[in-house]
């Protein structure tokens, strides 16, 4: 469901509150509130920095509430950001699907009594068995742009090399779903089931019906528990649960290739675990539809692996002319111990961030045309 390769790993440093007034620091790690990041963006003192330099100050920050699209879209308007301003927003706001939101944007109703929330719950486990399955065989375009922090060589021998959050790369491919499932494909275009594809960086999969399917199936009822009512981007309200799988229950697995252990240690090893892991489910109560899904993995201090996330969120798509609901993006995030950078910021993790968007979706078949010998050449 989550797969790493290439780059060994690392750990996080803990997170610093140290903003002031209209300046973000240049200090790592720095924790901010969604006000205090749009204060910062549209002070006088911002338009003295280059794009360059707003976007290293954002590199360094950690927001500590969710930053919806109505927020980012405010910043955007009033700021005009530079593409490297630009680039840092939407990796905060990525970063940022984990967390709650603002008090401010949080609804004032009361929540619902136990009853109605059990109903709610039993209409998305109903949705997740038969709802994805009533959308009909597609394929649909996987668009992934992939970010990592993996050092930046300068041109200075002096100067260390950067460890920021950079564009790294972006792959299309078509994504095929069966029965409500997603399917991989092998490069002579036939099925294949090993799903055992090989690559380089961050790799995530089940976005159709897998993803959905292990959280509702691993979250019985006692793992649910009520959080808040929200107004989802295209303004539905929509019940947030809380969840939490223990290790003993999980099904969700990880599973990287390669890390080392140190600098002196060449070789390379591989790491696969099945993790407890906790997050949020959005849920439509008039129908039970799914219009958000969280997962964040549970490590040891001992693991290579710091962090592991998964977000995908759904929407109205129009397929054969009539709509149906299914991903319509995710975002997904390692962060592994790596004892290399750890050398060059103290810090020592590796940071990888994949923004998925899926597109043209249209329905899985093939035309064919009869041909007869009603016409036939003259004979010779």
């Amino acid at each position: 469901m989550h797969r790493n390769g290439g780059t060994p790993p690392v750990r996080i440093c803990p997170v610093l509150l140290c903003l002031f007034a209209f300046a973000l620091p240049i200090c790592a790690a720095t924790t901010v509130t969604v006000a205090q990041l749009e204060q910062f963006l549209t002070s006088s003192g911002t338009a003295k920095l280059s794009d360059d330099e707003i976007a290293d100050r954002l590199s360094k920050v950690e927001l500590s509430e969710q930053l919806a699209a109505d927020h980012l879209n405010r910043i955007y308007k009033r700021t005009t950001p530079g593409p490297a301003t630009y680039e840092q927003l939407q990796l905060l706001a990525a970063a940022s699907v984990f967390l709650s939101p603002p008090k401010a944007d949080v609804s004032s109703l009361s929540p619902p009594d136990q009853p109605a929330q059990d109903q709610v719950i039993d209409a998305a486990r109903q949705y997740a068995r038969q709802g994805l399955h009533l959308v009909p065989d597609l394929l649909a375009m996987r668009d992934t742009r992939a970010f990592d922090n993996r050092p930046i060589e300068t041109n200075s021998k002096r100067i260390k090399p950067k460890v920021q959050m950079h564009f790294e790369s972006e792959s299309k491919r078509e994504v095929a779903v069966r029965n409500g499932k997603e399917v991989n494909w092998s490069l002579t275009g036939h099925e294949d089931t090993n799903d055992s594809i090989s690559s380089t960086g961050l790799q995530s999969s089940g976005e159709f019906g897998a993803f959905l399917a292990l959280i509702l199936n691993d979250s019985f009822h006692e793992h649910l528990v009520w959080d808040r009512w929200q107004r989802s981007e295209s303004g539905t309200l929509v019940a947030v649960f809380r969840y939490a799988i223990p290790r003993s229950s999980s099904h969700y697995t990880v599973d990287f290739c390669c890390y080392r252990k140190s600098q002196d240690d060449p070789q390379d090893y591989p790491f696969k675990d099945k993790p407890g892991y906790h997050g949020e489910i959005y849920i439509r109560p008039e129908n039970g539809e799914i219009d958000r899904i969280t997962l964040e993995a549970e490590f040891g201090a001992a693991d290579p692996v710091a962090k592991s996330a998964i977000a995908v969120e759904y929407g109205q798509v129009t397929i054969g002319g009539k709509p149906f609901v299914c991903p319509v993006r995710s975002v997904a995030i390692s962060e592994l111990h790596n004892p290399a950078i750890e050398k060059i910021n103290s810090i020592g993790i590796v940071r990888h961030v994949n923004l998925v968007e899926f597109t043209g979706s249209h329905v899985f078949g093939s035309n064919a045309r009869i041909l007869t010998d009603a016409v036939r050449t003259p004979q010779q």
